[in-house]
Order: C-alpha cells, then sequence, then structure tokens
C-alpha cells in the first residue's frame, strides 16, 4: 500500500467508527497484559503451496508478458503471505462484526442466490454467515485494509510539536527546500523597433542606464508586455518566461550591476539584479499543514511495519520448495 493511499485512508471518516468499535478488543489481542484475561488464540501455520506460486507465476506472465525474476517472486510471496495474515488477524479480531460494508455484501450475496421478499437484513446477513458466503474476496481486501488501519493507530500518542515537525523538516530538507531567487529588473531593446541599430541602441542605453538610479533606469526600456520588472523569480520561472540560455546568464549575473545585453526570444534586455535569494528552508508556520501530514503518516508507517513485525512473531510460515521455515515470518525474507 503506498503512503498516499495510507494517507487518505487514515483521513476517512469510517476509521473512526472502526476503532470506537474494535480498540479495546485490539489492544487486548495485539498488545496483551501480562495476566491474559481470556485462553490464546489458536494460529495455524500459513503454509504456501507449489500450486499457489505456479498460480503466481501464471498471473505475473499475463499481465507484463515476461515471467518473474526470483526477487520478483519473493516479492509476491511475501505480500501473499502478509495479506493472509492481515486476513486471519482481522478475522480473530471480528473487525468484520457489524460492518456495513460487509453486510451490504452478504446481503447482495444472499438475494443473488434467489428472492427472499421480507426478509431483513439482519437475518440474511446471519444465514449467509452460515453458509460461509463471508469467505469472500472482497470482504477479504476489505478486512486486510482495515487491519493496516487498525495496526498504523495509535490513540494514545500524544499531539505532534514544533520540534516534531522541525525535525522532520530538518530530515527532508530536499522536498521543502525553495529554490534560489531574484528580484530584477530589466531594459528591453525591441528589434521591431530598433531595426538594425538594436546592439548600439543597447549599448548606448546600457551606458545611460549605469548613470542613472534603477528607478530612471527603466525609463530608456521599449515597451514589454511582460513587465520590467520581476520579484522573488526562481530559475524554473524566469526559464518559462525568456528561455533556458536566459535564465542561466541572469542567474550568474552580481547584483546592483546592470549587465551587457542577454539576448531572448523577444530581443534584448539589460538586466540588474537587485537581490538574490539563496536556496532555503520555509518557516515552519509555512509548511505546518504539510509536515502534519507527512509526519503523521510516517509515523503510521512506522507503526504499521512493527504492527506487522509483532504479527509475524504469532505464525509459522511454509512455502513449498524451501525448508520448513520453522521460525515465524522467515519466509518474506528468503529467496525462492
Amino acid at each position: 500500500m503506498t503512503r498516499h493511499r495510507l494517507g487518505r485512508w487514515l483521513r476517512h471518516p469510517v476509521l473512526h467508527f472502526v476503532l470506537i468499535g474494535t480498540a479495546l478488543f485490539a489492544a487486548s489481542e495485539l498488545w496483551p497484559p501480562s495476566e491474559p484475561e481470556r485462553p490464546p488464540v489458536r494460529r495455524n501455520p500459513i503454509v504456501i503451496s507449489a500450486e499457489q506460486i505456479r498460480v503466481m507465476q501464471e498471473d505475473f506472465v499475463r499481465r507484463w508478458g515476461i515471467g518473474a525474476t526470483p526477487e520478483q517472486m519473493s516479492a509476491l510471496i511475501a505480500q501473499t503471505l502478509e495479506e493472509e495474515m492481515l486476513y486471519r488477524e482481522a478475522r480473530v479480531l471480528a473487525l468484520d462484526f457489524q460492518d456495513g460494508s460487509v453486510h451490504r455484501r452478504l446481503v447482495e450475496k444472499m438475494r443473488a442466490l434467489g428472492d427472499r421478499p421480507g426478509r431483513p437484513p439482519e437475518e440474511l446477513v446471519r444465514e449467509a454467515r452460515a453458509l460461509g458466503l463471508d469467505e469472500d474476496i472482497v470482504i477479504r481486501r476489505l478486512l486486510i485494509e482495515k487491519m493496516r488501519i487498525l495496526l498504523a493507530q495509535d490513540p494514545s500518542a500524544p499531539p505532534l510539536t514544533d520540534t516534531d515537525l522541525q525535525d522532520y523538516l530538518d530530515r527532508h530538507r530536499e522536498r521543502f527546500l525553495q529554490p534560489a531567487e531574484l528580484t530584477f529588473s530589466h531594459l528591453f531593446l525591441d528589434e521591431s523597433l530598433q531595426g538594425e541599430d538594436l546592439k548600439d541602441a543597447a549599448r548606448a542605453s546600457l551606458a545611460r542606464a549605469r548613470t542613472l538610479p534603477p528607478a530612471d533606469a527603466v525609463a530608456l526600456s521599449d515597451p514589454f508586455l511582460l513587465g520590467l520588472r520581476f520579484r522573488a523569480y526562481s530559475k524554473p520561472r524566469i526559464t518559462a518566461r525568456f528561455g533556458t540560455a536566459f535564465a542561466e546568464q541572469v542567474f550568474a549575473l552580481e547584483p546592483g550591476v546592470w549587465s551587457d545585453p542577454i539576448a531572448s526570444p523577444y530581443g534584448l534586455h539589460l538586466v540588474l539584479v537587485e537581490e538574490k535569494c539563496e536556496p532555503r528552508l520555509p518557516e515552519l508556520a509555512a509548511v505546518r499543514r504539510q509536515l502534519v501530514e507527512a509526519v503523521g503518516t510516517e509515523r503510521a508507517t512506522q507503526r504499521l511495519a512493527q504492527g506487522l513485525a509483532r504479527l509475524r512473531e504469532r505464525y509459522a510460515i511454509r512455502v513449498a520448495g524451501r525448508d520448513d521455515l520453522s521460525t515465524p515470518g522467515a519466509a518474506l525474507a528468503a529467496q525462492p
């Protein structure tokens, strides 16, 4: 599951209902007290058969047109093991209990079997469970996702502090670093107006501009629709307006001095860099919302990984064609 999907699920309203209904039960199962209050759940080994591996290989070929490499098969097996483990734990925790999506799915399946007019949905759900119709691929996927969400949560986690946010900002500078920016003015010389005297006019304008205050010098410019002053422009923004060569030359200028003529697709420009800001991190307040979301997703991902590690300790795993992996979770790292 990608970070994007995880972040979207964490913000979903149904999550709050799920957590309220399962938090206490999940806590007693996933983080049992020192003195167990109920008999331990028996967990059978998770077995990946040779037939399952063959189906994985064939599905891979159908989807991608080539056979899977050993590394890709390891990843597919690991994913299968993880999903089976999550599904089993979701059933242990009864995450399907009173779940509206599960109930709707079961009612639909019962009604697909034949007309049942007048029978309440609750009765149809009970009958569907009795018939084993809850062993369903759609329900399975739903429960796997709900189990992932549950493992990623920590209702007792303290609120994020500015220190937490600043630490994330410092560790991920490249994601938030603001690019270097220039504030500059220019005198534009339009070839359609200057004609063959364009270069001579540029040299004359440059000589005059260097003797005038910048505010007076820009009056020497030919009309330019995009304006004569550009504030806090990054190199990509300048490139978008004037082209790559122009942006490279302007960014190489020293502030405070009118440049020699610089060409662009429009004509010639005399450029005065007024201010140059080096790449910098934004203030915390300016990116607080993004940081809160990013830190929340990072910690949820960490909790999910820790929760999965705890669950792997509960299962013996066997994969066809390999030694009997008596150490729970060992198959997730093994190579085919």
